[in-house]
Protein backbone atom coordinates (compact mmCIF):
# COMPACT_ATOMS: atom_id res chain seq x y z
CA UNK A 1 0.00 0.00 0.00
CA UNK A 2 1.04 3.67 -0.80
CA UNK A 3 0.60 6.46 2.00
CA UNK A 4 0.06 10.24 1.00
CA UNK A 5 0.23 12.33 4.49
CA UNK A 6 -0.79 16.19 3.72
CA UNK A 7 0.40 17.82 7.30
CA UNK A 8 1.24 20.88 9.22
CA UNK A 9 4.17 21.74 10.92
CA UNK A 10 5.24 24.77 13.57
CA UNK A 11 8.46 25.26 11.19
CA UNK A 12 9.12 22.81 7.96
CA UNK A 13 12.72 23.56 8.20
CA UNK A 14 12.78 21.49 12.10
CA UNK A 15 10.55 19.46 10.99
CA UNK A 16 11.96 18.32 7.62
CA UNK A 17 15.10 17.94 10.12
CA UNK A 18 13.68 14.95 12.52
CA UNK A 19 11.98 13.43 9.30
CA UNK A 20 15.38 13.07 7.34
CA UNK A 21 16.99 11.74 10.77
CA UNK A 22 14.23 8.87 11.44
CA UNK A 23 15.73 5.96 10.22
CA UNK A 24 13.08 3.75 11.49
CA UNK A 25 11.12 5.02 8.50
CA UNK A 26 13.13 2.48 6.34
CA UNK A 27 11.48 -0.64 8.32
CA UNK A 28 8.16 0.18 7.00
CA UNK A 29 8.23 1.66 3.53
CA UNK A 30 10.84 1.78 0.60
CA UNK A 31 12.48 4.76 1.43
CA UNK A 32 14.65 5.35 -1.86
CA UNK A 33 11.01 6.11 -3.39
CA UNK A 34 10.20 8.94 -0.25
CA UNK A 35 9.19 11.86 -1.55
CA UNK A 36 8.48 14.80 0.18
CA UNK A 37 7.59 18.64 -0.41
CA UNK A 38 7.18 21.98 1.65
CA UNK A 39 4.12 23.91 0.88
CA UNK A 40 5.01 26.51 2.70
CA UNK A 41 6.77 27.42 6.23
CA UNK A 42 4.44 25.13 7.72
CA UNK A 43 3.09 22.45 5.53
CA UNK A 44 4.05 19.40 3.91
CA UNK A 45 3.26 16.50 1.74
CA UNK A 46 5.24 13.17 2.03
CA UNK A 47 4.42 9.71 -0.13
CA UNK A 48 5.20 6.79 0.77
CA UNK A 49 5.53 3.73 -1.11
CA UNK A 50 5.55 -0.26 0.02
CA UNK A 51 4.53 0.79 3.18
CA UNK A 52 3.45 -2.31 6.00
CA UNK A 53 0.70 -0.61 7.52
CA UNK A 54 0.89 -2.81 10.71
CA UNK A 55 4.61 -2.02 10.60
CA UNK A 56 3.60 1.88 10.48
CA UNK A 57 0.27 1.88 13.02
CA UNK A 58 3.03 0.42 15.90
CA UNK A 59 6.04 2.84 14.88
CA UNK A 60 3.51 6.16 14.75
CA UNK A 61 1.82 5.25 18.26
CA UNK A 62 5.31 4.49 19.90
CA UNK A 63 6.57 7.41 22.74
CA UNK A 64 9.00 8.79 20.76
CA UNK A 65 7.19 9.46 17.50
CA UNK A 66 4.11 10.89 20.03
CA UNK A 67 6.71 13.70 21.34
CA UNK A 68 8.18 14.87 18.46
CA UNK A 69 4.66 15.11 16.87
CA UNK A 70 3.82 17.36 19.75
CA UNK A 71 7.06 19.10 19.90
CA UNK A 72 6.64 20.10 16.29
CA UNK A 73 2.71 21.12 16.40
CA UNK A 74 2.12 18.52 13.77
CA UNK A 75 -1.52 17.72 12.40
CA UNK A 76 -1.74 15.27 9.26
CA UNK A 77 -4.33 13.48 7.21
CA UNK A 78 -2.85 10.29 5.96
CA UNK A 79 -4.72 8.72 2.29
CA UNK A 80 -3.89 5.66 0.98
CA UNK A 81 -3.64 5.67 -3.17
CA UNK A 82 -2.35 2.97 -5.62
CA UNK A 83 -0.72 3.38 -8.98
CA UNK A 84 -2.95 3.91 -12.07
CA UNK A 85 -2.34 0.44 -14.34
Amino acid sequence: MNVLIKGRCNNYDSWREVFDGHKARAEVCDESRTLVGKVDDNHFIVMLFDVDMPKMQEMMSGPELEGLIKEHGIEQEMFAFSPMN
